[in-house]
């Protein structure tokens, strides 16, 4: 049985390419934006790849406290999300996956092991953020809903595209209630919303394995667990902006310098790290 952090988390949360990252075709037909399943593609062949190589989500980012639809900034975010993809006979596409997510003081950009909570006057001891390695499904319509009873009303959604000046912009979305069997346990509601832009021509261009993109990433979420709020009213928002990349050397330093502390085993070898459900993907494939 997932515990509530482990569940919350996995609801949270959704090399180089063998030929040149560049555009090697005209722009689409316009019906190629509404057609499902080539939008799946699109959307793939920008946010990761039609092969297994590691494609890393790099986004940088602030957490606010909203009360009274007051904001206040709390502490600075720098993501990590790792993913080994393979196709599926059907089409769609699963990954291997695990996320590292580390919070930062907002003035100096370290590592936040002590947070002074505005809210409360107190200190609060930080947890950061490690979840799988697992397996995540992409379909035309989103990610689908973890196979769990305590997820209910989850929605999802791929789309639809905007596209401006030879860009095109792709959103997904991922929202749920989380009810926990205990009843004193409180209900959570997530709502995630990510924008994935790059070159129009690129995104369809079915000679590519992987093309680039840029991420720009929203949630809203109640108050972290760690935080300590009780019943003070408000909740909390992020945003994120990034960038895909094929190999920790890309990663920022400060990015490497946290992870090694915090999650050596996990960032020390990411290919190695998803080889277990990689496996198990590329077995379930033959």
């Amino acid at each position: 049985m997932l515990n509530r952090r482990t569940l919350l988390l996995n609801i949270a949360a959704s090399a180089t390419s063998i030929l040149p990252w560049h555009n090697l075709t005209a722009e689409p037909a316009p019906d190629a934006l509404t057609d499902p399943i080539r939008l799946l593609e699109a959307y793939q062949r920008l946010s990761g790849s039609f092969d297994d190589r590691l494609i890393i989500w790099w986004m940088r980012g602030t957490r606010y406290g909203v009360v009274n639809a007051k904001s206040t900034a709390l502490y600075g975010m720098e993501v990590g999300m790792f993913h080994r993809w393979y196709q599926q006979p059907d089409g769609n596409f699963k990954a291997a996956f695990f996320e590292l997510t580390y919070y930062t003081d907002l003035n100096t950009g370290e590592l936040l092991r002590e947070f002074a909570n505005p809210y409360t006057g107190e200190k609060n001891k930080v947890r950061h953020v490690r979840l799988g390695p697992e397996i995540r499904n992409l379909t035309t319509a989103g990610l689908t809903s973890p196979d769990n009873p305590m997820v209910h009303a989850y929605r999802s959604n791929l789309g639809p595209a905007v596209t401006s000046a030879e860009r095109v912009w792709i959103p997904t979305s991922v929202e749920a209630t989380i009810k926990f069997p205990k009843p004193a346990a409180p209900t959570i509601l997530l709502n995630i919303y990510t924008t994935v832009q790059g070159s129009l021509a690129d995104a369809f261009n079915q000679k590519l394995v992987s093309a680039p993109c840029t991420f720009e990433f929203h949630n809203i979420l109640k108050w972290e667990p760690w935080m300590q709020m009780g019943d003070h009213p408000g909740h909390m928002m992020s945003t994120a902006s990034g960038r895909k990349m094929e190999s920790v050397d890309e990663l920022p330093a400060n990015y490497m310098t946290m992870a090694s502390e915090v999650h050596s085993k996990y960032i020390a070898d990411p290919i190695a790290t998803l080889e277990k459900y990689a496996s198990q993907l590329r077995q379930a494939n033959k």
